[in-house]
């Protein structure tokens, strides 16, 4: 048994509350497990197991590596108490500017884990109602010419944390399929900007929504950067919550271009992070789902640790472009209707930035 092998066990325990660990435990050289946890960025999982195992008094961690895990899971609860302080001060702020809004991906997501505070945190990202033009017009009404792309538009950072406003949570770059999501995004809308967090102070998305949301965003990091272990666990935690709602149906997830990507994940959760069939939206695709496994495995979080082509980290516009044109043309026979129009969005995004 190889040590990813061991490390995806032992986070099936660690995602699960079955009392007793896998045998292959033992074998984990704990050290490297942090390593990998780090660039992954699910730190806090996995300390969660560790913690039930030295319950159980079945794991003797080293003092050193102890302080390691316990320093940065404390770092990551001390961020994330901080982020949520700051969405709640920034949704209430665009409440009294008139704008209807929820905050979307990370402080939302977090919402779905044992302790919300076990998230490794990010920016904030906030979907506020009224379009691109309104939004962006009130956004350049108080800092004028911050950055702006189809999807959202950078804002002033709340403290420390950044702040990315919203007027699409999200987008495809095949036309139709795109069209098809904005609609379903505008036909859902309602629902999430009247489902408040009382206590946390904030309008979140709700269960249907971010079926659809969270996979037509790990899609796009999928395509374009890469994507982390973090992005399955969020939609591990999304699909074993027990809620009333209904997921979308399979004919939703075809009609909005999504089965593909879906089925990818529903293999990943149900072979390597044990999510039982019952919770599953869709079928396992194994096909695309093993193509799924190794991007994350050779990217990590972002995409940051991928060496292959033109390296992890492009921040250069021209490098960065050809990178996505390299994935775009590794990935065409898994996702073709995303793949091929990807370069004709480039062309057609860098003109509506230059309207914009």
């Amino acid at each position: 048994m190889d040590e990813y092998t061991r490390y995806f066990e032992f986070l099936r325990y660690c995602l699960s509350e079955e009392p007793t660990p896998p045998a292959s435990y033992q074998e984990i050289d704990w050290e490297r497990l942090y390593v990998f946890a780090r660039h992954q960025t699910v730190e806090a999982t996995y300390w969660r197991g560790i913690q039930r195992l030295d319950r159980q008094g079945l794991v003797k961690l080293s003092e050193e590596a102890v302080l390691t895990w316990m320093a940065r899971t404390k770092k990551i609860e001390r961020r994330n108490a901080l982020v949520y302080q700051k969405a709640a001060w920034v949704w209430k702020n665009f409440q009294k500017e008139g704008f209807r809004s929820c905050v979307l991906k990370g402080q939302s997501n977090a919402l779905l884990y044992p302790t919300p505070l076990m998230r490794t945190p990010g920016d904030i990202d906030i979907w506020v109602e009224g379009g691109d033009k309104k939004v962006i017009a009130y956004v350049d009404s108080i800092v004028p010419g911050m950055k702006r792309t189809y999807h959202h538009i950078d804002f002033l950072n709340a403290g420390k944390v950044p702040v990315e406003v919203h007027y699409r949570p999200s987008w495809m770059s095949n036309p139709w399929h795109n069209k098809r999501l904005q609609q379903w995004f505008c036909d859902h809308a309602e629902a999430c900007f009247s489902n408040k967090e009382e206590e946390w102070g904030f309008c979140v998305p709700t269960y249907e929504f971010n079926c659809v949301f969270l996979l037509s965003h790990l899609y796009v990091h999928l395509l374009r950067e890469g994507v982390g272990l973090r992005h399955l666990v969020d939609y591990h935690h999304l699909l074993s919550r027990n809620t009333a709602q209904k997921p979308p149906s399979v004919k939703t997830l075809k009609h909005l271009g999504l089965h593909g990507i879906a089925g990818a994940v529903m293999w990943v959760l149900h072979h390597h992070l044990g999510l039982s069939e019952e919770k599953l939206i869709c079928a396992p695709d194994e096909r695309r789902g093993r193509l799924l496994f190794r991007e994350m495995m050779e990217g990590g979080n972002f995409g940051k640790f991928d060496e292959r082509a033109l390296g992890g980290d492009t921040k250069n516009a021209w490098r960065h472009n050809a990178k996505t044109a390299l994935r775009d043309i590794r990935l065409v026979r898994y996702f073709p209707s995303e793949c091929l129009c990807e370069p004709f969005f480039r062309i057609w995004h860098y003109f509506w930035r230059r309207h914009h």
